[in-house]
C-alpha cells in the first residue's frame, strides 16, 4: 500500500527521533547505569511517595474511560446531533473526571483516589489539577492564534466561545493534559532511577522529551483529523508541521509538571519537597511564558507570517 507524503513525512520525522532516543540509549545513558543488574520492571517508574502513585494510576484509568468515550463519539457522529450545550456536557464530563470525582466523598474512597488524612489542598490530584488547568488554559487562550494565524487552521462548530475558541476545548484540554503528562512523569521517572545524574542523563532526558513532545503531537493531530469542524488551509503542513508547533507546548511543560513532589531520585535519603498551591501555580505560569516565547521564536524563523493584523 503506498502511503502519502504526511504519512512518509510522518514515518519518516518518528522514525529518526526514535533511532536517536536509541542510540542515546545503548551508548551515552547505558554508561551512568545505577545498577548493572537493573531489570526493567513497571515498579520503577511507579512514583515513591504514595499519594502521587495513587493519582497518577488513577489519571491513567480515567484515561481509558474518556478516551473510550472519544472513540465511540467519533464512530458514531454523535457530535452531529450536538450544538454549543452538548458540546460543553460532553467535554464537562470528561474534565469532571479529575475535577469532580477525587473530592467526590465515598465515590472518592471507593476509586482509591481519596484520603481523608490529607488536607484537599495538600493532595497531589489537586495540585496535578492546578498546574494543568493554568497551562491547558493559557494554551486555549493563547497558544491557539498560533495555529489560527500560521497553520491557518479553523473551528467551524457551533459552540461558546472565549477569545474566539471553544470553551468546550478549554474542558476536554484538561483532560487530554493529564494524560499525556502523567503518561510523561512515568517515561523520565524510569531515566532518573536507572541512569545516574550526569550529562550523559541529561542528554538522553532532552532527546527523550523531544521524541514524547513529537509523537504526542503526531498522536493528537492525526487523531483529531476524524473530527471534521477542525480544518487547515493545508492538510499536509498542518500534521507535519503543525506537530512539531505543537510538540514545542510539552518541551517544558512535561520535565516541569514531573517535578511536582518528586523525591530526589539521587540522594536515596534526601526527605521529599512537598509542593504548596503557590509554588504550582508559579511553575506552571512560568512553563506558560517558556512556551510562548519558544512559539514565538519558532514564528519568527520559520515563518513570514504576522500574529497581529496592522492597525
Amino acid at each position: 500500500m503506498m502511503l502519502d507524503r504526511t504519512s512518509q513525512a510522518l514515518l519518516a520525522n518518528t522514525a529518526a527521533m526514535v533511532g536517536v532516543l536509541g542510540v542515546l540509549s545503548t551508548t551515552l545513558a547505558a554508561r551512568a547505569r545505577k545498577n548493572k543488574a537493573f531489570t526493567c520492571t513497571l515498579s520503577t517508574s511507579v512514583a515513591k511517595t504514595k499519594n502521587k502513585a495513587k493519582c497518577e494510576i488513577y489519571s491513567l484509568a480515567m484515561a481509558l474511560l474518556w478516551i473510550g468515550s472519544v472513540v465511540v463519539v467519533i464512530a458514531t457522529q454523535a457530535f452531529e446531533r450536538w450544538g454549543p450545550w452538548g458540546y460543553m456536557a460532553y467535554c464537562s464530563s470528561c474534565a469532571a473526571l479529575y475535577l469532580l470525582v477525587p473530592y467526590t466523598p465515598g465515590l472518592a474512597e471507593l476509586l482509591h483516589i481519596g484520603d481523608s488524612s490529607t488536607a484537599w489542598h495538600e493532595r497531589y490530584i489537586t495540585k496535578a489539577n492546578l498546574w494543568i488547568a493554568i497551562f491547558s488554559f493559557i494554551g486555549n487562550y493563547w497558544y491557539t492564534h498560533y495555529f489560527y494565524r500560521v497553520l491557518k487552521a479553523k473551528y467551524t462548530f457551533d459552540a461558546h466561545m472565549l477569545n474566539d475558541v471553544p470553551i468546550c476545548l478549554y474542558l476536554m484540554t484538561h483532560a487530554y493534559f493529564m494524560f499525556y503528562h502523567v503518561l510523561s512523569n512515568f517515561a523520565i521517572r524510569f531515566v532518573h532511577t536507572r541512569y545516574e545524574k550526569n550529562t550523559a542523563r541529561f542528554v538522553f532526558t532532552c532527546v527523550l522529551v523531544a521524541v514524547m513532545a513529537y509523537m504526542t503531537a503526531v498522536g493528537e493531530a492525526v487523531t483529531i483529523a476524524a473530527f471534521p469542524y477542525y480544518s487547515f488551509e493545508d492538510r499536509h503542513s498542518a500534521i507535519v508541521i503543525g506537530s512539531a508547533f505543537y510538540g514545542i507546548y510539552f518541551l517544558a511543560s512535561f520535565p516541569m509538571f514531573y517535578s511536582i513532589d518528586e523525591p530526589d531520585h539521587d540522594r536515596a535519603s534526601a526527605p521529599v519537597t512537598y509542593w504548596s498551591l503557590e509554588r504550582t501555580a508559579v511553575s506552571s505560569f512560568a512553563a506558560g511564558m517558556i512556551v510562548l516565547c519558544l512559539l514565538d521564536f519558532s514564528r519568527l524563523a520559520f515563518t513570514h507570517v504576522e500574529l497581529f493584523s496592522a492597525l
